[in-house]
């Protein structure tokens, strides 16, 4: 019985003892750890404004990054403008109307319709002429076209 309420006594104080300082804020402040890290928050503050456009700049350089612009007329990556300029050029240089652009590394595939029924061969030829009109206009990317029938 004696071991019992020793072992109780010692848990009830343990308790009390751990519990009594804990400090829901740190000295080094609610957002940082001691190295001054930020931590994920949703709160809005200050630093958030700072840290924004700190991320914009490095981001609009790397086309595989989203453009975290707000400004309206931005497309949400900058991916987004090759893509644009692929359909532009399809439309332009070709009596085809540009559909699907997608982009996957340095690949792009380009999708264009037609109203006319071809044959393999000039669908071969009429692809492999408008490969080299997009190449010409966006040599970053190695492109792939394919022409369907509608």
């Amino acid at each position: 019985m004696k071991k019992l309420v020793l072992v109780l006594s010692f848990t009830v104080f343990f308790i009390l003892v751990t519990a009594c300082g804990v400090n829901q804020e740190s000295e080094f402040g609610m957002h940082e750890d001691q190295n001054g890290t930020r931590f994920i928050d949703n709160r809005k503050d200050d630093r958030n404004d700072r840290q924004d456009r700190s991320v914009r700049n490095t981001t609009n350089e790397n086309p595989n990054f989203p453009n975290l612009t707000n400004s309206p007329g931005t497309t949400s990556t900058t991916t987004g403008v090759y893509e644009d300029k692929a359909r532009e050029v399809v439309k332009e240089y070709s009596n085809f109307e540009p559909d699907e652009v997608w982009i996957n590394g340095e690949q792009m595939w380009v999708t264009a319709h037609t109203q006319n029924e071809m044959s393999m061969a000039e669908t071969d030829k009429e692809e492999a002429m408008l490969k080299e009109r997009l190449e010409k206009a966006i040599p970053k990317y190695d492109i792939n076209v394919k022409i369907t029938e509608r």
